[in-house]
């Protein structure tokens, strides 16, 4: 009896770019291990044709796009050199949740310290990141898309690389009543704390070292952080509230440090 499998290759690639089917390719492992040599020019053909029956604006087809697992930069550069977009027309799309979900803190992490997991600079999803705020067929993606999703994870998991790109392109952890900072108050993490709080100068690197210039922080510190600290016993962070930033703690936080 015929079966799909026997039907030449060419045919399944017409066959899947008509139908836009995800389940297709998982209905037999031979079917699987097919479309799995497909190059990146097909798939970036395939989500074409199911961005094109989601009937999305044209602003929001970059969006659709990342939300699929299998765009990747060689599959956003085969739809790139596909479409041939004009450069003086970009999108800016949202940062999927897809790229942040799995993140989780490493086992260096789990001292009785807070110590900031042990993450490089090449760990995913930081260099698909790289490419996406610098690829010139689209404007930066909004690092606060879905209420600051993607900060709070990269804190939650002490991925430090992670939050300080995010950070660098607008980033802010206000979202939420300021989740990331107590995220990583609960971490016992200061230099997370700081890194969250502050802004830095990077100033000119031409210019002779001296004094950097100070610039506004990122949040203004309260007295729920304070609590937060103090129940989470983080005596360093207490500290840095109380003597560095100024503040001032509620009557429940007085108690909670008799």
């Amino acid at each position: 009896m015929p079966t799909l499998v026997a039907l030449p290759v060419e045919l399944l690639h017409e066959i899947q770019l008509f139908a836009a089917s995800h389940a297709l390719p998982q209905t037999c492992k031979s079917l699987r291990d097919i479309f799995r040599s497909f190059p990146p020019s097909y798939r970036a053909r395939y989500l074409i044709a199911c961005v094109d029956l989601s009937r999305v604006r044209d602003c929001a087809v970059l969006t659709k796009m990342l939300r699929y697992p299998l765009c990747n930069k060689d599959i956003l550069e085969a739809y790139f050199r596909i479409t041939k977009p004009d450069p003086a027309k970009r999108w800016a799309p949202e940062l999927p949740r897809r790229l942040f979900r799995s993140l989780l803190p490493n086992k260096s992490s789990t001292s009785s310290k807070g110590a900031t997991a042990q993450w490089a600079d090449r760990d995913p999803p930081l260099p698909f990141l790289r490419y996406l705020y610098s690829c010139p067929y689209l404007h930066p993606p909004d690092a606060n898309s879905h209420d600051g999703y993607a900060l709070t994870k990269a804190v939650q998991a002490g991925f430090v690389p992670l939050v300080r790109f995010l950070l660098d392109h607008g980033a802010t952890p206000e979202w939420k009543d300021n989740l990331p900072v107590l995220i990583a108050i609960h971490r016992k993490d200061l230099g997370l704390v700081r890194m969250l709080v502050e802004r830095t100068d990077t100033g000119d690197s031409n210019k002779p070292k001296g004094k950097r210039r100070k610039l506004e922080d990122r949040v203004a510190v309260n007295p729920k952080m304070l609590r937060a600290a103090v129940k989470c016993r983080a005596q360093d962070i207490v500290e840095y509230l109380t003597r560095e930033k100024g503040c001032i703690p509620d009557m429940q936080t007085l108690l909670l440090m008799r």
